[in-house]
């Protein structure tokens, strides 16, 4: 094993090391039954060690805290949380190897891209996958700020990372500190995004396909030049279905984890709203953390929702891109195999929580008008 992983997608290249030293999920190629099994173990001791004690713990409090309204939520909220990290971190655990060979296939594709126009694609990925990587830091950065400020000086130890006394120990920043510092959600939106630039790399192939044949006087493929580009079409045409076969498998295995996420972000973004409507303590670094957890979970689903939906946009847009290039000059049979290109696009690329819900930035919207209703019944009923 490399002490380093490498990726060509910086973002990537940052989680897949973080998750990997971790033992969240561990890319690498293992040989032989040993280096399995001491993997599969150091993954076990880590995420016990760092998110299954607090499940341990937050299912004793919550039992303790049982009829105390304001503690049963707060702990509901840890709690709640971290199983849907828990559900993010098994689908690592138990497909790692499917999700491993999806992550070489990608970074194989984006190192072989020689032009220009590809290269910059994928810049753009680049870019905005750093640019979700920068705001996660942001974020667990100034939660574990927030937590050492509003923790009493010489107290600083394990019981206070538990909401048994919510002036002291604010539950927030712990959630916080596992979902952005561990980058599981990163991770999956990295990987996400990557077949988002390989789906926009077949549209600028197909868009290009003659850029470098030149123009007779009828407007019409020379039988040398059919052949180049028969042969073209062939290999965009298997590269499409590889992508949408990759697709798919993010699909079968992020779906269940992204269900658990969805619902758990209707509950937290609806009763943090609630609480903080209804608080009546004067501390305003408390209220600062929730306000900052309320929007920190609204920006979570925002990016599943922003990837998911450009996803499926911009696998339709492969039969413009097909469109695009000179068509009428080809013969019938490469009409026709362009066609069948144009026709399978048109079928967008999903991703779905579960199978019951899209994402995309409707969805997004969605949650937040459920997250909204329920918070004016729970205000409505206080009232």
């Amino acid at each position: 094993m490399k002490l380093v992983f490498d990726n060509f997608i910086f973002a990537l290249k940052v989680t897949l090391n973080w998750c990997r030293y971790f033992g969240i999920f561990i890319p690498d190629e293992l040989t032989g039954r040993r280096q399995k099994l001491l993997v599969q173990a150091y993954s076990v001791f880590m995420f016990m060690l760092f998110i299954g004690f607090f499940i341990i713990t937050q299912i004793i409090l919550f039992i303790l805290v049982w009829g105390d309204l304001s503690l049963m939520t707060d702990v509901g909220l840890v709690l709640g949380t971290n199983l849907a990290l828990s559900a993010k971190i098994a689908v690592f655990f138990f497909k790692r190897e499917e999700l491993a060979s999806i992550l070489k296939k990608n970074d194989d594709t984006l190192r072989f891209e020689t032009r220009e126009e590809g290269k910059k694609i994928i810049s753009e990925i680049d870019r905005e996958t750093n640019a979700f990587m920068k705001v996660f830091f942001c974020f667990g950065v100034g939660t574990v700020i927030a937590w050492f400020l509003s923790t009493p000086k010489g107290e600083l130890h394990i019981a206070t990372w538990y909401p048994c006394d919510t002036k002291r120990s604010p539950a927030y920043e712990i959630i916080m500190i596992h979902q952005l510092a561990i980058t599981a959600d990163l991770l999956m939106l990295s990987m996400i995004a990557v077949c988002r630039c390989r789906v926009k790399l077949v549209g600028l192939y197909l868009q290009t396909i003659c850029d470098d044949l030149p123009c007779n006087v009828k407007n019409k493929l020379t039988s040398d030049e059919e052949v180049i580009v028969a042969k073209r079409i062939r290999e965009y045409v298997i590269e499409h279905q590889a992508i949408l076969d990759c697709i798919s498998e993010l699909q079968n295995h992020f779906s269940p984890a992204l269900l658990v996420q969805l619902l758990t972000s209707v509950v937290i973004i609806c009763v943090t709203a609630y609480q903080l409507a209804v608080e009546k303590s004067s501390d305003l670094l408390r209220k600062f953390t929730m306000a900052s957890f309320l929007f920190a979970m609204s920006t979570e689903m925002f990016t599943f929702g922003y990837q998911g939906g450009h996803l499926s946009h911009d696998s339709m847009e492969v039969a413009t891109a097909a469109y695009s290039c000179p068509w009428y000059t080809f013969p019938t049979s490469l009409k026709r195999s362009l066609l069948v290109i144009m026709i399978r696009a048109q079928q967008p690329a999903l991703l779905t929580a579960g199978g019951f819900t899209t994402l995309s930035l409707e969805t997004f919207v969605t949650i937040m008008k459920a997250s909204y209703s329920f918070f004016t019944v729970l205000q409505e009923a206080t009232d």
